[in-house]
């Protein structure tokens, strides 16, 4: 076959790997067993730096008229007084996008297939199963079928981003560091014509065993998760955050109508679902070949709402490394990079959405009680609410990486994103810095750079970058550089600053 990486699963995380590495020049094919885009809401939540990803990868814009914004998570008690709020409002985040959106995932999975439909380095196979995959003396066999029958392919590459139950990830071995953690959720989602008037957040309602989420995720839609009574289920055997069985809908609707003011009733209920939820993360993301991305590597709680976005920054992460080795700008050595980088981040997003969904599900009135008086207290620390995102979000490449000898470090900036700055254009429509930037590695220069950091870039065929040049982006620019003590920093394809000269 031709394409050198195949792709199993065409949900955000593979198309997006896929949108990735098209824009690197490397050609993949996606293997999907379903038709068509899944049809049932899942996900509802991206942050802006997964919108800065879905930008890269040249669905935004298609993407766009479908978020709604919204402005962060509350987690409330029982009379929905506020014990601990994490804000998320603003229109420009760091990374040059909204820091919170919601969304039905159907409509992100159609913009990311209008991305890939426009990559000519991309196919796309539906109704394809992969039966088995294999490594045997250096050569990697996916034996699939389709209508048409059975068939073999022998790519070089095998991202597994085909979900919990990863034919990939079996293959790889499927060890994990798992939590423990295990509820059972029914989701109801609603379409409601009248207007609710609710906070245009995420509602974490912390009332032990009858632990409730509610949100608005568009314009008439709304969804309410509430928890379930535990079945016994032993923690080995359980699956995870798979749809199972449908709860009766006059339950849903009935338990709906428990948050709603009276005088509405124009309430529909578009499905209910029950989920169970659970906190792991596989111990291998990586065999030779082999690799798994998103749910296939790691199961997130959906409390934070960071679950998507983790597999979005996968496919950013590791889809550069792979267009460095195939086009032999780098050896195989930097793939090793992709889980000693990512797995600290998804580490900590696992332990934080399992501490929130803990504090939601504390029993007995003296535990909640004390639960309570403590989420009060922190959140009346001034700047609290800023810790849990800093917590979740480690610098990258400065462990495990090759590129850690390179890492001056004035106030901390390698390992850390370079933001994307906005401006409006003679139009009225914002402008970003990536544009300017693009998507490979980069030497961004206010004055000029040291000699070793010139090899250093020279040798990853970076493109040279004064701030000067950069536009109505420059004075921002020049000021985040100054802030942090540096001249002249050297940015990786995911955006990442892996070098950095100090001021002199």
């Amino acid at each position: 076959m031709s394409s050198q990486v195949v792709i199993v699963g065409a949900g955000p995380t593979g198309l997006t790997a896929a949108a990735l590495l098209a824009r690197y020049g490397i050609e993949s094919t996606i293997l999907e067993r379903h038709r068509g885009v899944y049809p049932l809401p899942r996900a509802v939540h991206i942050d802006d730096e997964v919108y800065r990803i879905l930008q890269c990868a040249g669905a935004a814009d298609d993407f766009g008229p479908h978020g709604r914004p919204a402005e962060g998570m509350r987690l409330v008690d029982a009379q929905m007084r506020v014990l601990m709020r994490f804000v998320r409002d603003s229109p420009d985040g760091y990374h040059g996008w909204r820091q919170s959106t919601m969304f039905d995932q159907p409509d992100l999975e159609r913009a990311l297939r209008v991305a890939v439909s426009r990559q000519p380095a991309i196919t796309v196979r539906e109704g394809v199963d992969v039966e088995s995959v294999e490594v045997v003396d250096g050569v990697t066999t996916l034996r699939v079928r389709s209508e048409h029958g059975s068939e073999i392919l022998t790519p070089r590459f095998v991202l597994g981003c085909d979900g919990a139950s990863s034919v990939v990830s079996t293959a790889i071995g499927r060890n994990a560091f798992d939590l423990r953690f295990r509820q059972r959720w029914l989701v109801v989602d609603v379409r409601c014509a009248a207007e609710l008037h609710m906070w245009p957040g995420v509602h974490q309602v912390c009332t032990g065993a009858q632990a409730s989420t509610f949100m608005r995720i568009g314009r008439d839609r709304y969804r309410w998760e509430f928890r379930l009574p535990d079945r016994g289920d032993d923690l080995d055997e359980m699956d995870d955050s798979d749809e199972v069985d449908d709860l009766d809908e006059a339950w849903a609707l009935k338990a709906v109508r428990a948050h709603l003011p009276t005088d509405v009733d124009d309430v529909h209920i578009l499905r209910t679902a029950t989920y169970r939820h659970a906190a792991r993360v596989r111990r291998r993301w990586r065999s030779g070949p082999l690799f798994v991305l998103g749910d296939a590597a790691h199961l997130t709680p959906p409390f934070i709402g960071q679950g998507l976005g983790a597999g979005q920054r996968d496919a950013m992460n590791l889809a550069w490394k792979l267009a460095a080795v195939i086009g032999g700008r780098a050896d195989a050595r930097l793939l090793e990079t992709y889980q000693s980088e990512r797995r600290p981040h998804v580490l900590r997003s696992v332990a934080a959405a399992t501490v929130v969904g803990t504090l939601m599900s504390v029993r007995g009135m003296p535990a909640q009680t004390v639960a309570h008086a403590a989420m009060r207290l922190v959140d009346s620390v001034p700047g609290a609410a800023a810790v849990g995102p800093a917590f979740i979000y480690p610098p990258v490449g400065r462990r495990g990486s090759r590129f850690r000898a390179w890492a001056r470090r004035p106030r901390g900036i390698v390992g850390r994103p370079v933001p994307q700055f906005t401006s409006p254009d003679a139009g009225g429509e914002s402008r970003r810095s990536d544009e300017i930037l693009g998507c490979g590695y980069v030497l961004l220069v206010d004055g000029h750079a040291d000699a070793a950091l010139l090899r250093r870039a020279r040798s990853v065929r970076a493109r040279e970058v004064e701030v000067g040049d950069l536009g109505p982006f420059t004075p921002a620019m020049r000021r985040w550089l100054n802030t942090n003590g540096a001249r002249a920093v050297l940015i990786r394809p995911d955006r990442v600053v892996s070098a950095a000269v100090p001021i002199t």
